[in-house]
């Protein structure tokens, strides 16, 4: 398996350094891999090959092969391990005071409303986009809440837009989650085609 860290980390990286929040991006670093790894534990009880995982702003991404050929029981078993991982973290933060510990759980639960949202590519729009598949619509139910997370992302940030320069790191993000919709949408086509070759063969 492949680890990677996507190239936005490094500005935001750069930023909090800048207003000296070092310690900070430190602790929400660690926050992600550890929601990461909710994710793989999850992945290898499924039975599902991870290919390569990358580290985003938000949490991460895995590269399962032939991922909607798997049980939809075994993909929102998935997509919760990360939420669940960072629940751990959370409860753990609360029922043992160590330093720091109210920075870590505000990260916490700052990492869990986020990745709770219902838009793609956040674990809640995962579960609810695999909730609303029936047989045979994996894909079209994909490409309608695509369609739908891309106007919620828009909404969004019309409303941050009106926060500035106060909102900036949302704004920054949602814009993140914005062109990854897009990109996704863009190549939904080609992913759906590929599927069906490798299911075929």
């Amino acid at each position: 398996m492949k680890f990677r860290l996507h190239p936005v980390l490094l500005p935001f990286f750069l930023f909090l350094i800048a207003i000296g929040g070092l310690s900070v991006y430190v602790l929400i670093f660690l926050s992600l891999l550890i929601h990461e790894a909710g994710h793989l534990v999850a992945a290898h009880f499924a039975g599902m090959r991870v290919r390569s995982c990358t580290i985003m702003p938000y949490g991460g991404e895995l590269i399962i092969p032939n991922r909607n050929l798997a049980s939809k029981k075994a993909r929102i078993f998935v997509a919760f391990g990360g939420p669940l991982a960072t629940g751990i973290l959370l409860l753990s933060a609360m029922m043992f005071p160590f330093p720091g510990d109210e920075h870590v759980i505000r990260i916490q639960v700052a990492l869990l409303v986020l990745n709770l949202l219902p838009i793609l590519p956040l674990d809640g729009g995962q579960v609810l986009c695999i909730l609303l598949e029936t047989g045979g619509s994996e894909y079209r139910t994909r490409e309608l809440f695509l369609v739908h997370s891309i106007l919620f992302l828009l909404a969004a940030c019309f409303l941050l837009a009106s926060g500035l320069p106060v909102t900036v790191p949302y704004m920054l993000l949602a814009l993140f989650l914005l062109i990854q919709n897009i990109s996704a949408f863009r190549f939904r086509k080609y992913e759906q085609a590929y599927a069906k070759l490798k299911k075929n063969s």
